[in-house]
């Protein structure tokens, strides 16, 4: 084989490596553990709310940093509850209505592998693991627009509510691959093909959402459903569903959790 055909051969060969390698998504670029980011701040660590004093894991995708777990602050009624607690509302007659739903906190309690043995004690463990759901609308109702007060100060000083704009760009850097955003933890999942391998440490968790008397819309093994700060429409403001195998953009009619991302 002459010297010209071989420096050929050797030279296609380090391409078709190269581009091989090119090919497919790769987390050690896109959300690396290690290193630090825009921020300087290390890709992955915890944050403090000034607010209630609660500590929160973030992690780095690309340029943006992201809670890397669901938002607890804690707004009044109907703004936010969590699952199994009482919820009352006073009616327009005058009356005042409590209800508690506390049909999934026997499971729940199993998928947390809980120590907790009443009901009180699982509902507030839930709460203190995945967070609250949230109402962003006016009067925390279902539908109308949002309001911006509360889109404003819900999040930790220094992050906010994101916009479409902020997941199409978490999506974008994740190709799509949804699977890396989800938990690795099968014991959340209502199948076992729909769970996550978490290589960006978003943790996402299927823990769905709830209609304003506080019983599940879409039980907590299924789905995600985060709020995005984008109003659609003089009725209604969008939220993303992150579920097998892809996400969706819908209405935010109920309550549904919220992931902060840094401003």
């Amino acid at each position: 084989m002459n010297k010209s055909l071989t420096c050929v051969i050797i030279f296609l060969s380090l391409f078709l490596v190269s581009c091989a390698e090119d090919e497919g998504w790769n987390a050690s670029d896109v959300c690396p553990e290690a290193g630090t980011n825009r921020y300087g701040m290390p890709n992955r660590g915890t944050f403090v709310d000034e607010r209630d004093g609660r500590e929160y894991k973030y992690t780095t995708i690309g340029d943006q940093v992201w809670m890397a777990e669901n938002l607890k602050y804690e707004l009044p009624y109907p703004y936010s509850m969590c699952y199994g607690q009482m919820t009352c509302k006073e009616e327009w007659w005058g009356d005042t209505t409590c209800t508690r739903d506390t049909a999934y906190l026997a499971e729940i309690a199993q998928k947390m592998q809980s120590a907790c043995t009443d009901n009180d004690c699982i509902a507030k463990e839930y709460c203190e693991t995945f967070g609250r759901y949230y109402s962003l609308m006016e009067n925390g109702g279902q539908m109308g627009l949002l309001d911006r007060g509360v889109v404003d100060s819900v999040c930790p000083n220094g992050w906010h509510v994101p916009t479409k704009d902020d997941w199409d760009l978490l999506l974008e850097n994740v190709d799509g691959e949804t699977s890396v955003l989800k938990s690795a933890n099968v014991e959340y999942f209502e199948r076992e093909k729909h769970v996550g391998t978490d290589e960006c440490a978003f943790n996402s968790i299927p823990v769905g959402d709830l209609y304003t008397s506080g019983s599940f819309f879409r039980f907590f093994s299924e789905k995600n459903s985060y709020w995005t700060q984008t109003q659609m429409n003089t009725i209604n403001a969008l939220t993303v569903d992150i579920e097998y195998p892809t996400a969706e953009y819908s209405y935010g009619h109920y309550k549904n959790a919220i992931r902060c991302v840094k401003n």
